[in-house]
C-alpha cells in the first residue's frame, strides 16, 4: 500500500492508538514471511495497518490467527467499508483498541492441486480479465487500470459457464460471475449489497452482457450497487460453487490468478476473528 512512502502514517497510528488506551508494539514486515513471523509470535491482538492485501495475506498465514484489526492505509479499503471500519485514522484506531472481534468467513478455492483462501471473493468473466492485464506497482495505479480495462474490453465475448451451486448445476452464458463474501469487491464494486461476511454462505452474482457496449453501464451500475435491478442479473447463495469456463476466463481469488481451468468454492466459517462494527 506504498507504505514505504508514508513512514508518517506508521508512526501517526501508533500514537492514536496509545492515545485510545492500548499497548502498542510497532513491527514493520517487508515480506510475507516477516508477516507470518509476527502473526505466529503475536500473544494479543494484532492491528494491521494497510489495504486489503494486508489482510489477504494475515489469512493465508499458516497455522492459529490472533484477534485482527484494521486500520485502512490501501485505496479500496474493501474489507474496512465492508465490516464499518472508518477510514478515518483516528476512527479506526479507537475501534481497533474498544472494538469486540467478531467472526468472519473466507473462501476455500481449489483450482486442480492449487489451494487458496480468498477474503473478499472470486471473479469470472470481464473483470477477471482486466485483472489477470494488470500490471501496475500496486492497486492505486490509475494509468495501469485503464489499460487493463481496454484491453479487457478488446477481447470481451460473452461466454457460456457452467455453474455449480450446492450440487445443482447449470450452464450460463455470461458477462461476468462473482462469488463474494463481502459486499465490496475489486475497485470498489459494490457486487452483494446485502452480503453478510458471517453468516456462512457464498453471495454469487451473475451478469449477462451481450457486447463491449453494454458494459461500459453494467461497469456504472456495479459502482453504484444497482446492478442486481438489470435484466439479465442473477443472485444465488450457496455454500458450495462449482465454475468451469473451459479455459474462456481466469479466475480470480481476491487478487490472485487462481488459472484457467475448472475451480471448486467452499465457505470457510469463521475462518478470521476480525475487529468491525459488523461484528
Amino acid at each position: 500500500s506504498g507504505l514505504d512512502r508514508r513512514p508518517e502514517l506508521v508512526a501517526d497510528s501508533v500514537r492514536m492508538l496509545r492515545s485510545a488506551g492500548a499497548r502498542v508494539e510497532s513491527v514493520v514486515t517487508s515480506s510475507l514471511d516477516e508477516l507470518e513471523l509476527a502473526l505466529a509470535s503475536a500473544e494479543r491482538r494484532v492491528v494491521l495497518l494497510g489495504g486489503d492485501g494486508s489482510l489477504h495475506a494475515a489469512a493465508k498465514a499458516p497455522g492459529p490467527k490472533p484477534e485482527l484489526a484494521l486500520i485502512p492505509g490501501g485505496s479500496a479499503n474493501n474489507v474496512a467499508r465492508s465490516i464499518g471500519v472508518p477510514l478515518e485514522l483516528d476512527g479506526a484506531a479507537r475501534l481497533a483498541v474498544e472494538g469486540r472481534a467478531g467472526p468472519i468467513d473466507a473462501i476455500e478455492a481449489r483450482a486442480g492441486d492449487r489451494r487458496y483462501l480468498a477474503v473478499e471473493g472470486v471473479s469470472v468473466g470481464v473483470h477477471a480479465l482486466a485483472r489477470s492485464g494488470y500490471r501496475g506497482t500496486n492497486s492505486s495505479d490509475v494509468a495501469a487500470a485503464i489499460r487493463a480495462g481496454v484491453g479487457a474490453l478488446a477481447r470481451f465475448r460473452p461466454m457460456t459457464m457452467a455453474i455449480g451451486l450446492d450440487g445443482s448445476c447449470e450452464l450460463m452464458r455470461l458477462a461476468q460471475l462473482f462469488v463474494v463474501n463481502m459486499p465490496l469487491f475489486g475497485p470498489g464494486l459494490r457486487v452483494a449489497p446485502s452480503a453478510d461476511p458471517a453468516d456462512g454462505l457464498l453471495d454469487v452474482v451473475a451478469l449477462e452482457g451481450s457486447s463491449r457496449r453494454s458494459l461500459l453501464p453494467l461497469a456504472a451500475s456495479l459502482r453504484r450497487g444497482t446492478h442486481l435491478d438489470r435484466d439479465g442479473a442473477r443472485a444465488f447463495r450457496a455454500e458450495k460453487v462449482w465454475i468451469s469456463t473451459r479455459g474462456a476466463s481466469p479466475v480470480i481469488g481476491d487478487t490472485t490468478n487462481l488459472g484457467s481451468g475448472t475451480v471448486e468454492l467452499t465457505v470457510v466459517p469463521q475462518a478470521l476473528e476480525l475487529v468491525g462494527r459488523a461484528a
